[in-house]
């Protein structure tokens, strides 16, 4: 039994590429588990009958059934469980943030020295080994045709798992999306080291040979009001996203050289940048420079990531800690090993430009916690601590600015003061009949995982008011 407990302690380590080869290449630099680390893996699950860690999934993914058909090597079988919950298991394997959330659960961890299953990497195994090995797959429908109508605004995470659960109801639905493909900021923010294409279009695929039309390149409010997509639809959820990035409001930040990071990583994803989502007039890729990135959550990683991978010596400036920081603790490990410099508690004040308008350096001061009780500690200048980092181009990864192009008209609809629809109720119903909402324009800039677990609430929701014609939406007091 003692040799069994040890099992249990020892976490079987995902294969990632070495930082000398990693940092050259924009392939995935985590490569993944194969199937006798897998099954190695999910043995040291101990399959809890209450288990803890479905509670801390957003979209309560039924961890323990798809985990056990690891080990009975029944994979098919782990990804028909997944995909009850969340069509974008490719996805969520690899950017959750999962020793946050299921994993951060995990009886395993209350034992000493214990660590967590890898319910992420054992997540991703499954919908690679599907998608790899010759596994066909094809969603089946839970109902005939009901000849009902939902327009999805927007063909990102909430978009298209909204349309996922809908269309699988047997509902018709058609996905209005502004940019040239779908994924969002699945596919326009988050680079292919970190989620291959590949990856990303097969969960799409599967979602639309359901029977879901799509109409691309279709700015909803310009091309097309919401007011006549509601006259031909039965339903409208909106899931348009957190709208526009936005740079540092400080001086300078309009020099020839600063980015927004939803335009760098736009450029770099599909080589342009739409207007409709990014201020910037134009992006030029920067390769053998200094690159400086202006904060610390997963954006600033992932335009570190990119940076890095174009051959700049890249450094990250953020005004509070690693501690405070959304990313995860082992992207920061590998950014450092890849000869990332990071600097903590650094907030940025002025860009400093040339004689011909171009960026030379960023100036920035150093800051300091100040402790308050019952709340995280907030950060204030230190006097006199004012520095300059020399760089050539700056990254802003602080934040989306608000884009309501899609709904700004709608007659009564509640907007609130960031212009998003954080007034929808608890089932993402807005106070206009007929519209939901959900994802990055309800909360102003989540998870991915966040997203599905909107359009999965909002779904439900949504089919209940096609059959039954109820409208129940409860004002918040």
């Amino acid at each position: 039994m003692k040799k069994r407990l040890d099992r249990w302690m020892d976490r079987m380590p995902m294969p990632v590429l070495p930082p000398n080869v990693r940092k050259r290449v924009f392939n995935e630099y985590v490569l993944g588990y194969g199937h006798t680390a897998a099954k190695d893996e999910s043995l040291r699950c101990l399959l809890c009958k209450t288990p803890t860690c479905m509670d801390s999934c957003p979209v309560n993914s039924r961890i323990p059934e798809w985990i056990e058909a690891i080990q009975k090597e029944k994979v098919k079988e782990g990804y028909k469980i997944l995909r009850e919950r969340n069509p974008f298991s490719s996805v969520c394997g690899r950017v959750c943030p999962q020793e946050r959330l299921c994993e951060s659960s995990c009886i395993l961890l209350r034992r000493k020295d214990g660590e967590s299953v890898a319910i992420g990497g054992l997540e991703r195994f499954i919908a690679d080994n599907v998608r790899m090995y010759g596994n066909s797959w094809v969603d089946e429908k839970e109902c005939e045709d009901t000849g009902k109508k939902v327009a999805i605004i927007g063909g990102g995470p909430a978009g298209l798992s909204a349309a996922y659960f809908l269309a699988k109801k047997g509902h018709r639905v058609t996905i209005f999306e502004a940019l040239p493909y779908l994924g969002g900021v699945m596919r326009y923010g988050i680079p292919e080291p970190r989620l291959p294409r590949e990856a990303l279009d097969w969960d799409i695929n599967l979602i639309l040979n359901l029977g879901v039309e799509v109409k691309t390149n279709t700015v909803v409010g310009e091309d097309i009001s919401l007011d006549e997509i509601r006259k031909n639809f039965d339903a409208v959820f909106i899931a348009v996203g957190s709208g526009r990035g936005k740079k540092m409001n400080i001086p300078g930040a309009d020099l020839k050289g600063c980015y927004s990071a939803i335009g760098f990583l736009m450029k770099v994803n599909t080589g342009e940048v739409h207007p409709l989502l990014a201020p910037d007039r134009e992006v030029e890729l920067p390769q053998g420079k200094r690159v400086v990135v202006v904060g610390g959550g997963f954006t600033a990683v992932d335009c570190a990531i990119v940076a890095v991978r174009l051959g700049n010596e890249v450094e990250i400036v953020y005004r509070r800690t690693k501690d405070s920081s959304s990313a995860r603790e082992d992207e920061w490990e590998m950014l450092e090993e890849e000869g990332v410099k990071i600097n903590w508690l650094t907030q940025p004040i002025e860009v400093i430009g040339n004689e011909e308008g171009k960026v030379k350096a960023i100036k920035c001061i150093k800051m300091k916690l100040i402790p308050q009780e019952g709340r995280r500690p907030k950060v204030e200048p230190i006097e006199g601590s004012e520095f300059e980092i020399p760089c050539d181009v700056i990254v802003f990864a602080v934040g989306q600015g608000d884009n309501p192009v899609a709904y700004k008209d709608v007659e009564g609809l509640k907007i609130d003061k960031w212009n998003n629809l954080s007034t929808v109720d608890e089932e993402f119903r807005t106070n206009v009949e007929g519209i939901w909402a959900g994802g990055d324009v309800v909360n102003g800039g989540d998870l991915v995982v966040t997203a599905i677990k909107h359009a999965q609430v909002a779904s439900r929701s949504i089919h209940k008011y096609l059959t039954t014609g109820k409208w129940e939406y409860k004002e918040e007091k």
